[in-house]
């Protein structure tokens, strides 16, 4: 059949060679490897970073009963804080840790969006207005300056009131967290 290899065996060579190159060159011009991340160094994790940063915002905001505030008041997205208080549920060890957290939740649905630059509380009754008295000491330190506040009226407060409580009850049922009745 074939009387010579000859030719046959060049091409062979040939070939082989040529790829060999070809694998060489792709070889040097390949992307370096991805350097190794640096190791983490210790110290307190992102979501202990927000929870601490908010708690330490909320104590300064110094708040009072029926009081809502704008989310965009908040050091952190609302969105974030949410999150981290879910992951420091999960992690929490004991009931005191978890009594924190159901504190953070009651806090952070206190701040509502479309709120306004002030917050809003609920106008006092005819009736908490005459137990009021300006005269007598245990509500002295009670008493507002208004003009830091914005006073609504009972019907468009509830309407925040709502929002506010309708929250709570999502978080509290997506963390399983058993509600007394108030």
């Amino acid at each position: 059949m074939f009387e010579d290899f000859t030719p046959f065996i060049i091409a062979l060579v040939v070939t082989f060679s040529f790829m060999i190159c070809i694998a060489i060159w792709n070889n040097i011009n390949a992307p370096q490897p991805p350097e190794k991340a640096s190791p983490v160094e210790p110290g307190p994790s992102r979501t202990r970073e927000i929870l601490a940063r908010f708690s330490e915002f909320y104590m300064n905001l110094n708040p009072e009963e029926e009081m809502i505030f704008d989310a965009s008041l908040l050091p952190n997205p609302k969105q974030h804080i949410i999150h981290a208080l879910y992951v420091g549920f999960d992690e929490s060890e004991n009931d005191d840790e978890k009594s924190a957290i159901e504190r953070g939740l009651r806090a952070i649905v206190t701040f509502q969006e479309r709120v306004g630059e002030l917050p809003i509380k609920k106008e006092m009754s005819e009736i908490e207005k005459n137990l009021n008295t300006p005269n007598s000491e245990e509500n002295t330190p009670n008493t507002n300056d208004s003009s830091n506040i914005n006073i609504l009226n009972e019907e468009e407060f509830q309407r925040f009131s709502l929002l506010r409580d309708q929250e709570l009850e999502i978080h509290f049922q997506h963390l399983k967290i058993e509600t007394t009745e108030e």
